[in-house]
């Protein structure tokens, strides 16, 4: 399917704009924007309201504009749009128009589907992925269950990552998942989570990683609370280190977390590792996770780059930079880096149009001097950050 906005009052009445996949389209007078307002018009914001679409679904985001964004004449902040709906601002106005696919890609993977919910229904038990002795559950979020598990034909110990494709996914869809999943392989890195294989089995799509002995950040956070600045820095700098790896190999994460840090043990030392790398993009680049927006599978968007929100489709290794630097600031303090809203598209306005809150507010014991490299990491601007994430790591390196 595709989602069709036409402009139909206004200086630039006629023209459209076609989506076919999971982009953003923001509106104002900035460069950036994807539809630029003239800078004499009184009525618009820089950065105005923001169009998130993934066909058939469309959310229209204000971006805290000055004089607001309207559906169907009714000032909004955020809410889901509809086929035949009206987007307005100043003296324009945008059509939705939601647009048939041409053709479809009807093998799909015979998947049990909740009849009220509309998704799969996955029996998650030991036997469903063959291959494998689980023996017992890691975590579980909202594509699937990560198991303990051991690789029978060599004994080997693995997480085992069990994703649940989304209701009528598509033979074609699954290919493309685990294709593009086995690139993964190429990164070859002591702070990276090492991919094994991927595959399908039971009705299951399965990825196989190095079993980390250990919790994630996350974790953590919630049974010791905010750590010290030589521990916070020094696991950071390594996530870096295999951070910078990545991205020399033209890999970008796109969801930096605490939850995607694991703390393993190598030796007497703690060992940094990054999970999840790719995984993002390539859930998404398959569609197998199905029509969701922007923090409906992640959760909060708390670590999120600005660019990250309004340019989707474009992210660069700047977004991991921020991401890797909003980390740290929840690490030393136990706080976001903003006071978030609870409605996810507020959230996604909020980071975009406001700057974070000092970090010294959030704990005034920091030194000074890390505070400044962390906010520089954290600018709204791309260009405004470190120029890699080796110069921000070498910058933190200071406090180790």
């Amino acid at each position: 399917m595709k989602i069709k906005l036409t402009i139909i009052s206004g200086p630039h009445q006629g023209q459209e704009f076609v989506f076919d996949g999971h982009d953003t389209f923001l509106v104002g007078r900035t460069k950036d924007a994807h539809f630029q307002l003239s800078y004499d018009d009184p009525y618009f914001s820089r950065r105005h309201f923001l169009v998130e679409v993934n066909p058939p679904r469309c959310r229209l985001i204000d971006l805290n504009s000055r004089n607001g964004t309207q559906l169907n004449g009714v000032r909004i902040q955020t809410t889901e749009v509809a086929d035949g709906d009206e987007i307005g601002a100043g003296h324009t106005v945008f059509k939705v128009c939601v647009l048939a696919a041409e053709s479809a890609d009807k093998e799909t993977l015979a998947l049990p589907v909740d009849p009220i919910a509309g998704t799969p229904t996955i029996d998650y038990q030991p036997s469903a992925v063959l291959g494998y002795r689980l023996e017992g559950e890691l975590g579980r979020g909202g594509m699937g269950v990560v198991y303990r598990a051991t690789r029978e034909r060599d004994g080997r110990a693995v997480a085992l990552k069990t994703i649940m494709p989304a209701a009528g996914a598509s033979r074609k869809q699954i290919d493309r998942f685990l294709r593009e999943s086995r690139i993964l392989g190429q990164l070859a890195h002591p702070n990276i989570v090492a991919f094994q294989e991927a595959g399908e089995a039971g009705g299951l799509i399965f990825l196989a990683m190095d079993l980390v002995d250990g919790p994630d950040l996350g974790a953590r956070l919630k049974t010791r609370g905010a750590e010290d600045v030589r521990t916070a820095v020094r696991i950071v700098c390594q996530m870096l280190a295999g951070l910078a790896h990545a991205h020399a190999k033209g890999f970008v994460h796109r969801d930096i977390k605490p939850s995607n840090i694991l703390i393993g043990r190598a030796g007497v030392k703690g060992m940094v590792k990054l999970a999840d790398f790719g995984l993002a993009r390539v859930c998404e680049s398959s569609k197998i996770s199905g029509l969701t927006m922007q923090g409906e599978i992640g959760g909060t968007p708390a670590f999120m780059a600005p660019e990250q929100v309004t340019h989707y489709g474009q992210v660069k290794p700047a977004a991991d930079q921020y991401s890797a630097a909003a980390t740290l600031y929840k690490i030393l303090t136990d706080r976001h880096t903003h006071d978030f809203p609870k409605d996810i598209g507020a959230q996604l306005a909020h980071i975009v149009t406001m700057d974070p809150v000092p970090i010294t507010e959030r704990n005034p014991d920091l030194p000074a001097k890390l505070a400044e490299v962390i906010h520089k990491a954290l600018s709204r601007e791309p260009e405004d950050r470190y120029p890699d994430v080796m110069a921000f790591r070498q910058e933190l390196k200071r406090f180790a």
